[in-house]
């Protein structure tokens, strides 16, 4: 409960929906072009991709099963499109993948 927290304190989550439709693990909590929560559910990992609006994103992941927290690298996103994310290297077991918008 307390990883839910830590996530629940940074992000607007009042503004937050579920969205199913905008990541294809069917996964996600949303504010479009602000913020986005999707998690990953298959152990085996793989890419995914997020529905994400034009703009930069910073990225975070999170692994459920170590606890662990990595930074991802930015993303810019020119058209609204689905953009392809795997976790990373070492990573096992479900992870989260948080987006922040930053800037234009």
């Amino acid at each position: 409960m307390g990883d839910t927290r830590r996530f629940a304190e940074r992000m607007n989550l009042i503004a937050m929906e579920p969205r199913d439709d905008l990541s294809s693990t069917g996964y996600a909590l949303a504010n479009p072009g602000e913020e986005y929560l999707v998690l990953q559910p298959s152990d085996k990992g793989g890419p995914f991709t997020v529905m994400l609006e034009p703009g930069n994103y910073s990225a975070e992941w999170f692994s459920i099963a170590s606890r662990e927290t990595v930074p991802g690298e930015q993303t810019t996103v020119q058209d609204a499109t689905g953009t392809s994310f795997s976790a990373p290297p070492g990573s096992s077991g479900l992870v989260v993948l948080y987006l922040k918008k930053t800037g234009q």
